[in-house]
């Protein structure tokens, strides 16, 4: 299943024709643009080809750490079961599905949980 999603990622990005022509979040495009004035796309993908999948270690270097980012989304212990679980902390995977599941910078993110299930979470950014 990952390399078929691998695949599909890589085959999208190829079709892709600039990395400065294409769509990037505000907040990032901020920390990401170099003092040229173009997006650096090494600062996600590294030394990588530009059209490669970003490793997580990445997204750990503005964000911290999967168990970081549980923890900032930890929902209250006393909670009803109304409230949604906690995306960064599932019951299936843990802390361990890669950021780039759900969270697209290129393009809208989407819930990977909401394959199998139909969880909303309003918060969740373009």
């Amino acid at each position: 299943m990952l390399r078929i999603l691998t695949t599909m990622c890589i085959l999208m990005l190829l079709s892709i024709p600039a990395a400065n022509a294409m769509k990037i979040k505000d907040y990032h495009k901020e920390v990401m643009t170099g003092d040229n004035g173009k997006v650096e796309c090494s600062f996600c993908h590294g030394d990588a080809k530009r059209k490669t999948i970003p490793q997580a270690s990445a997204c750990e270097t503005c964000h911290g750490t999967p168990d970081d980012v549980a923890e900032l989304t930890q929902r209250p212990s006393d909670a009803d079961h109304d409230i949604e679980p906690n995306p960064h902390d599932s019951l299936h995977y843990g802390t361990d599905l890669p950021c780039t599941y759900c969270h697209q910078e290129h393009k809208e993110s989407q819930v990977y949980c909401n394959q199998c299930h139909e969880f909303q979470y309003p918060d969740m950014k373009r």
